[in-house]
C-alpha cells in the first residue's frame, strides 16, 4: 500500500499531524505486517455464551459473590492481630455465618424464585394472561427476535425486584439465620459465652 493511497481508511497520515518521516515509517510497518483473521471455534463461542449466562443470572451471580466472600473475608477477620485469639474466632464465625445466611437466602428464597417468576412474565411468545406482563408493549416483537436482549431484560428486572424483596428478607430471614449459624460455629469452636457477649450483637448488612 502506498502512503498516498486514495483509500484513506488504512492510511495513518489521516489520523493526525506528525512529521513526514514518522508517517512514512508507520505506514511501512503497516504495509509489511501480515494480515490475520481470527476465527472462534464453535465450542469456544458456546462456552463463552454459557459463562456469560451464568454470570448474568441473578441466582448464580449471588452464589459467585458468596463463594468469593467466603474465601476472603473470614481470613481477613481471623488474622486481625489487634484483638485476642478468642475475639478473632468469634469475628470469623460471625462473618462466615453472615455470608452463608445471605447467600442461601439470596439464591434460593429471593433471586432464584424471583428470576423464575420474571421468566414466566416475560415470555414474548407466551399465550397465558401474564406471559407478557413485564414486557413493554412496544418491545415485545424486538425481544422475541433477540434472545440476548431478552436475557438482559429479565436479569435487570429480576435484580431490581430481588433488591426490593431483600429489604424484608434481611430482617425476617437473614438475621435469625445469622444468629443461628454464629451460635453453632461458636459452640463448635469452643468460644466462651463471655467472649460472645463482649463481641456484642451481630451486625447485618
Amino acid at each position: 500500500m502506498n502512503i498516498n493511497s486514495v483509500n484513506n481508511d488504512y492510511n495513518i497520515s489521516m489520523q493526525g499531524k506528525y512529521p513526514n518521516w514518522v508517517r512514512r515509517v508507520g505506514q511501512w510497518f503497516l504495509d509489511k505486517s501480515p494480515s490475520h483473521t481470527s476465527k472462534e471455534s464453535e465450542n469456544s463461542i458456546k462456552n463463552w455464551n454459557k459463562w456469560t449466562y451464568i454470570t448474568s443470572d441473578p441466582t448464580w451471580n449471588r452464589g459467585i459473590m458468596g463463594a468469593t466472600a467466603l474465601l476472603t473475608q473470614p481470613t481477613i477477620d481471623y488474622y486481625n492481630h489487634r484483638v485476642d485469639d478468642e475475639t478473632r474466632t468469634v469475628s470469623r464465625n460471625r462473618t462466615i455465618a453472615k455470608i452463608i445466611a445471605g447467600t442461601l437466602v439470596g439464591m434460593f428464597v429471593v433471586r432464584g424464585p424471583v428470576y423464575k417468576l420474571v421468566e414466566k412474565m416475560t415470555n414474548p411468545i407466551g399465550k397465558s394472561k401474564y406471559s407478557k406482563a413485564l414486557i413493554p408493549q412496544k418491545y415485545i416483537e424486538e425481544l422475541a427476535k433477540n434472545e440476548t436482549y431478552l436475557k438482559n431484560h429479565r436479569a435487570t428486572l429480576a435484580m431490581a425486584i430481588a433488591l426490593a424483596a431483600m429489604c424484608v428478607t434481611n430482617f425476617v430471614l437473614d438475621a435469625p439465620l445469622t444468629i443461628f449459624f454464629t451460635n453453632f460455629l461458636n459452640e463448635k469452636s469452643g468460644v466462651s459465652k463471655k467472649t460472645e457477649k463482649k463481641e456484642g450483637e451481630v451486625n447485618y448488612d
